[in-house]
């Protein structure tokens, strides 16, 4: 891994394919050195050339929902892509110092958690699995993301979160999972929406089956991120199941596995089944809604 914390936007030259890659002799982040710090080159040429085209472009097709909110703007596929340079080739203060700037330049919280950052992690394990970069490379990579969402949680958390309520949900990886990225990523969505939420990715299943019996939880979460994991899936779910304290408690499930391959839905005997954080808590808000009108009944 190159170890110069000044080289870290030549992984923009490796990262990039096809018609995204850019010439380096007409790149000013690569050609041109200046005494300002690269990541505010960066934005500046984001903010000043880049965005505005896009933005230009876009708004033209954008729906009435985006329009009526103009003070935020998701974020670009161009933003993502560097972002890979900086977690690969630069340092976790400059990755959060790039994401803070996107966020000053008015890209949404829920674009940096449901567009940058998911994004940017399949970028690494392409690159991985292409030989471009080392698995060390994206290890560093994925734990630098991990930590801006840790960094940037207090300031998700106030961005029209909800009173904590009495909904209830366990949120954990199908068990021998690494893909746990996403599952914090959900985390977050839940706990905004005023959800209380508990979640151990390193629970063992005997750990887990004692918790769903001793805790009551009205939606059990599962992120699966690969075939392998999905083939025992529809069993945990069974034994969570059977050892819940809540005997009408709802699964859900979703992952990497799902957004690759949605058909695998099909598949799994969950009640709730998404690969949208948002749209899963709706969709868990209105079946447990649901249920107790049917309880009252």
């Amino acid at each position: 891994m190159r170890q110069n914390p000044n080289t870290y936007f030549d992984s923009v030259e490796n990262c990039l394919t096809g018609s995204e890659q850019f010439d380096k002799q007409d790149n000013p982040y690569i050609s041109k050195s200046t005494d300002k710090q690269p990541v505010d080159i960066l934005v500046k040429m984001l903010d000043e050339e880049i965005i505005p085209r896009l933005l230009v472009s876009h708004k033209a097709n954008a729906s009435l929902e985006e329009l009526a909110n103009p003070g935020q703007r998701s974020v670009t596929t161009i933003e993502s892509d560097f972002l890979v340079g900086l977690v690969v080739n630069g340092s976790q203060e400059t990755s959060l110092d790039f994401v803070k700037k996107l966020i000053e330049k008015q890209v949404s919280a829920d674009s940096i958690y449901l567009d940058l950052i998911p994004q940017t992690a399949r970028k690494l394990g392409e690159l991985w699995e292409n030989d471009i970069c080392t698995f060390s490379d994206v290890t560093v990579g994925l734990w630098r993301l991990q930590h801006i969402l840790y960094e940037l949680s207090h300031h998700f958390q106030n961005q029209d979160n909800k009173p904590v309520g009495t909904l209830n949900a366990l949120l954990i990886p199908a068990f021998n999972s690494q893909h746990t990225l996403g599952l914090f990523i959900l985390v977050e969505f839940f706990r905004r929406a005023g959800w209380r939420v508990s979640g151990e990715p390193k629970l063992q299943p005997h750990e887990l089956s004692r918790l769903v019996f001793t805790q009551w939880f009205d939606v059990i979460g599962i992120s699966v991120g690969t075939q392998k994991e999905a083939e025992s899936l529809n069993d945990l779910i069974d034994t969570l199941r059977s050892k819940s304290m809540n005997s009408n408690v709802s699964f859900m499930v979703g992952g990497p596995l799902f957004i690759s391959n949605p058909e695998y839905f099909a598949t799994v005997n969950a009640e709730i089944k998404s690969s949208d954080a948002n749209d899963a808590i709706r969709q868990a808000e209105i079946l447990i809604s649901k249920q107790k009108l049917s309880t009252r009944n």
